[in-house]
């Protein structure tokens, strides 16, 4: 997927500036060479330009390659995906943002969701996420705007606006700025600016109080004392489970189940369908966005079918089947995700053995497990693996790749 959107975009430029060059017809000329430019000498003996419109047009497109440079740099169209250790995004990015460093600033607008796994990201006053900020990162501080806010992180401080919901696991948050909408969290402590108060010798207070506009439903080993005024809709406190020799076998036996599950699928397909997982990494490098809809649309469209057939009497026990069938592929997609996404992996880092393939599908399994524990946003990553290996299930079927429409032809 990064390639082709990096081949994209290095084309999109590649075509931008071929479009600034000068561009000269050929026209019928004379026998007689016409100069570009001639000087004449007055009677001063001061020398007289007389340039042609030649030059003029030459001016006006090296001012117009100028322009359209100063363009790409405050403007890029399409995915952006970055990584380096200090980040900086102060130019407009119409699409989405894909990160990767150690810090990270945002300056400016981005017009689609944000990705960013770092040690800390910075929405600036000037910073403005249309849609999701997605992060992974020790400190986040949101002093500018994004729309929804899912984090991961050790401090979060909320200085500016999200629109909407935040969904975010944390040791503590601090709310200086304003939630739009509900907020569902995961800490250790929750701190809310408050005004300050009115001396004396003021007449006008500075601090402004932190607001959570909807409801706020978190997750705690204590309950948090929350200021008068500061969360307008309901407070629902859910107390921490303390780890118990229950819970940690309980925790075993999933990860245990899951991995048997991923890893009996993954020898299916190497005996069945061996070059399934070729196949569904080329649709997912080339074809994303089927594969999502394809990913929603099938479980759908199986429950409205088994659902009308079992209304039919006589279609009944095929109803129950498609049941049956819809509840094995919402268990085995989450699998299947993990097992393409470790194709991915494998095919990045040049890993072609066997047994490293087999190592690195342990490891995703459990970075995807552990992922999905995360509270609030555990939930989101687990609905979209389940899309994803759903979509890259049912798309290897329906859907060809550009090798298997080249082998046709032939």
């Amino acid at each position: 997927m990064i390639k082709k959107n990096l081949k994209i975009f290095i084309s999109f430029i590649l075509i931008l500036c071929a479009l600034a060059l000068p561009i000269v017809n050929a026209a019928e000329q004379n026998q007689e060479a016409t100069p570009i430019s001639t000087e004449t000498t007055n009677e001063d003996g001061e020398a007289n330009d007389t340039s042609t419109g030649n030059e003029a047009t030459e001016q006006t497109d090296v001012e117009n390659t100028q322009n359209t440079a100063t363009t790409e740099e405050s403007f890029k169209q399409g995915d952006v995906y970055l990584t380096g250790t200090d980040v900086t995004v102060d130019y407009i990015v119409d699409g989405n943002l894909f990160i990767v460093a150690n810090n990270v600033t945002i300056s400016s607008q981005i017009g689609g969701d944000a990705f960013i796994f770092a040690n800390s990201v910075t929405v600036t006053e000037t910073g403005y996420v249309f849609s999701n900020l997605f992060t992974t990162a020790t400190n986040v501080d949101v002093r500018g705007v994004a729309y929804d806010l899912y984090a991961v992180s050790d401090t979060i401080n909320i200085t500016g606006y999200v629109y909407r919901d935040i969904r975010v696991s944390c040791n503590t948050l601090n709310v200086n700025g304003t939630v739009g909408r509900n907020a569902f969290v995961n800490c250790s402590t929750i701190n809310f600016s408050q005004p300050a108060e009115v001396s004396e010798d003021t007449s006008t207070t500075i601090a402004s109080q932190g607001i959570i506009s909807g409801d706020l439903n978190y997750t705690s080993k204590q309950e948090v004392s929350i200021p008068d005024g500061a969360v307008e809709g309901n407070i629902n406190f859910n107390k921490e489970e303390i780890l118990s020799a229950n819970n940690i076998q309980a925790y075993l036996l999933s990860l245990g189940s899951f991995l048997v599950l991923t890893i009996v699928i993954w020898l299916l397909i190497l005996w069945l369908a061996p070059k399934f997982n070729e196949k569904a990494t080329n649709l997912a490098t080339k074809k994303i966005l089927p594969i999502i809809g394809l990913g929603i649309l099938t479980p759908i469209l199986l429950l409205v079918v088994s659902v009308v057939l079992l209304l039919i009497n006589i279609t009944a026990s095929v109803a129950g089947l498609i049941f049956i069938l819809w509840i094995a592929l919402i268990i085995a997609s989450k699998s299947i995700f993990v097992i393409v996404a470790n194709k991915l992996i494998c095919n990045k880092l040049k890993i072609e053995k066997t047994i490293g393939i087999f190592g690195i599908l342990i490891v995703s399994s459990i970075v995807v497990w552990a992922l999905g524990l995360i509270p609030y946003v555990g939930t989101l990553i687990s609905i979209i693996a389940v899309v994803l290996g759903l979509g890259a299930l049912v798309a290897s079927i329906v859907l060809k790749d550009k090798k298997e429409t080249i082998k046709e032809d032939k």
